[in-house]
């Protein structure tokens, strides 16, 4: 398979916060500075006062810092508007994509809490667990110590709710679709509102006693899981962020047989695992290589 070439023709050094999209952006094409006397790239990523040495005719994502920026003459041209900047992506409208400092949603999957709740009746769990971070550690109902760190990410998949007050943690739990309670900075600093991804509690007694009502409410367990998973892929995911970059370029790895791989993006657009079954299907009714 062959991966299509991203120039880049930034002016200035990239933020960091750009550093794990291109990272991602890895798995669908090469990013490249363009260099003179090279080939011309499929597409071209630049900031405003470069983009006027984008060749004629190809893609164009603009890299802007402000939605100033993002309503300038350039971007009226550009395919996808990128930053790190929520304004400027939401000035941009359908073209906009933000730049996430993290992966968080690699690896996790939602799980609804339907789901979670059959989880925990087939494996002898408490039929209401609610999982809490505590000043010792994550406390699960019925058990005496902490939960070892290994077995965290199993129980932010099954738990009825999740108190948490970290906020790389907030994001995790998110990220397998758990229904939240935080307190007020750690909503902030991830943005979540409210009501519309989680619940807030001031304190650990608080969140605590919010956890335990929103495990007892399915209705609205069910609108913020759904909702926390959706805000991680937007906000919080380089690797979806890449994809959907990849998607408003055009930007399409070449199988051998010159076919275009536009059905693996859209697969991995849905969420679909690597190792998924209609992945395998697919790949072998289409005689294609591998999709992991």
């Amino acid at each position: 398979m062959t991966l299509p070439q991203l120039g880049l023709a930034l002016d200035r050094r990239p933020p960091e916060s750009l550093v794990p999209l291109l990272v991602a952006l890895y798995r669908w094409c090469v990013p490249s500075t363009i260099e003179p006397g090279a080939p011309e790239p499929a597409a071209v990523l630049a900031t405003p006062a470069s983009a006027g040495r984008v060749p004629a005719g190809r893609p164009l994502g603009l890299w802007v810092g402000s939605a100033a920026e993002a309503g300038s003459a350039a971007a009226g041209r550009a395919a996808a508007i990128l930053s790190d900047d929520p304004a400027a992506v939401d000035a941009a409208g359908d073209r906009g994509v933000l730049a996430p400092a993290g992966n968080h949603a690699a690896g996790r999957s939602w799980v609804s809490p339907f789901v979670r709740s059959r989880l925990r009746w087939a494996r002898g769990l408490p039929e209401v667990a609610v999982l809490e971070q505590a000043g010792d550690g994550w406390r699960w109902p019925g058990l005496a110590d902490p939960l070892a760190d290994d077995l965290v990410p199993t129980a932010m998949a099954c738990a009825s709710a999740v108190a948490v007050a970290e906020p790389g943690r907030l994001l995790e739990a998110m990220a397998w679709g758990a229904p939240c309670v935080t307190d007020p900075a750690a909503a902030a600093s991830v943005g979540a509102e409210a009501g519309t991804h989680l619940l807030i509690g001031a304190d650990a007694g608080g969140r605590r006693g919010q956890a335990a009502d929103l495990a007892a409410d399915r209705a609205l367990a069910s609108r913020l899981s759904w909702a926390a998973r959706r805000l991680v892929e937007r906000r919080h995911d380089a690797g979806r962020a890449a994809m959907r970059l990849v998607e408003l370029l055009g930007l399409r790895p070449t199988l051998p047989d010159g076919a275009f791989a536009s059905a693996r993006l859209q697969l991995s657009l849905l969420g679909t695992p690597g190792d998924a079954t209609i992945a395998s299907r697919f790949a072998e009714a289409t005689a294609w290589p591998s999709m992991r």
